[in-house]
């Protein structure tokens, strides 16, 4: 899977442009609205709309 222009938070819900993308996913990110640092808690918008709809 190619880089995503952005991850979305899924602390805060907001996305960022400050992470690092390997062949695994995501390796480092930083939400700068919350102080999220722990790259399990971000996801491309495509996997953030899955887990929205699934809530739905």
């Amino acid at each position: 899977m190619a880089a995503p222009d952005y991850l979305i938070c899924l602390n805060c819900e907001n996305p960022t442009y400050n992470f690092e993308w390997g062949d695994g996913g995501v390796e480092q990110a930083l939400c700068e609205v919350c102080g999220n640092d722990e790259p399990d808690q971000f996801v491309t918008e495509e996997d953030f709309d899955a887990i929205v709809d699934e809530k739905h």
